[in-house]
């Protein structure tokens, strides 16, 4: 019977727990050993619960403890991981507004605030704007074929109940954040695909690591052209969002820190090849890094850039 956790694991002797079968026990772990973020937002959401109420508001996330972790063996936990911390992602934003209103924090609408996790250390929640958010397939027809890449469909042309259509360019954020927790684990968990794969790591790890991490083109590129719309056709929006020191605060955070996170990916990627003589490779980006990487440079984002990201808010 796998054991859930309900408290805080800790090292013996500076040396993780090791156990001859997969359990959630274990999971927690490698999670801890290896990735201290990745093991607080799964360690705090589990701790919570997947309901959390306050002040005659409550939000639940229809997620157990680990649900998307398989255990079978090294293997299925190791490409399961990602999917488990992103998911894990979304139930604790949706938590951290309450969390905060325990604290003491006045907030007026909990139901219209969404939170986003950075670290062991910082935590923020963003307030609803005032003026309507617009579901993001309103954006679809300002991007060309050419540029719909892998996740377009899923977030841009999703259904209503999708969060990147009920909230707009508040849950294509959150996604962005939730995709890079998921790529930050895999990245953190190196050792663990080296002695799982010594003579694949440069596949097995790069190849884990850019098919969840090349989002961060998709939805730096969503963003940025949810905003172009907003500044045409919703200026209200866009004004009230790009005098929104918290909104650009979060929006930078993500943006650096994933991009940072994606630099040292590449100078690992680099080393890796050098040393692995397997024959076992894989390119260092997806065709999503070709198609998106120029564009989100390009100069058609001159006025996102000048009102959202040049400079500290």
């Amino acid at each position: 019977m796998l054991r859930f956790l309900s408290t805080a694991f800790s090292l013996v002797g500076g040396i993780s727990l090791c156990f001859s079968q997969l359990t959630q026990y274990w999971a927690m772990n490698q999670l801890l050993s290896y990735s201290g973020t990745a093991y607080n937002i799964v360690n705090t959401f589990h701790n919570n619960g997947s309901s959390i109420s306050f002040g005659g508001n409550s939000t639940s996330f229809g997620m157990r403890h680990l649900e998307y972790c398989e255990l079978k063996d090294t293997a299925s936990f190791l490409s399961s991981i990602s999917t488990t911390v992103h998911e894990t992602t979304h139930g604790l934003d949706s938590q951290i507004p309450y969390m905060f209103a325990k604290r003491g924090e006045k907030i007026d609408e909990l139901n219209l605030t969404e939170g986003f996790y950075i670290d062991e250390n910082i935590q923020y929640y963003l307030v609803y704007p005032k003026n309507p958010l617009f579901p993001s397939i309103q954006v679809v027809n300002e991007i060309p074929t050419n540029l719909r890449t892998l996740r377009f469909e899923t977030y841009m042309v999703a259904t209503p109940l999708q969060s990147t259509q009920s909230s707009g360019i508040i849950g294509l954020m959150e996604e962005f954040n939730a995709y890079y927790h998921g790529s930050k684990v895999v990245f953190d968990f190196l050792p663990l695909f080296k002695e799982k794969y010594p003579t694949r790591v440069a596949y097995k790890w790069s190849n884990t690591f850019i098919s969840n991490a090349d989002a961060y083109y998709e939805f730096d590129f969503f963003i940025k052209e949810y905003l172009l719309f907003a500044q045409s056709k919703h200026p209200d929006l866009y004004n009230e969002l790009k005098n929104d020191y918290k909104f650009k605060l979060i929006y930078q955070t993500i943006r650096r820190n994933f991009g940072n996170m994606i630099s040292q990916y590449e100078k690992k990627y680099d080393e890796l090849v050098k040393t692995d003589k397997s024959g076992w490779s894989t390119s260092k980006h997806s065709d999503i890094y070709d198609t998106l990487n120029k564009q989100i440079n390009s100069d058609r984002y001159l006025s996102i850039k000048s009102d959202f990201l040049s400079a500290s808010p």
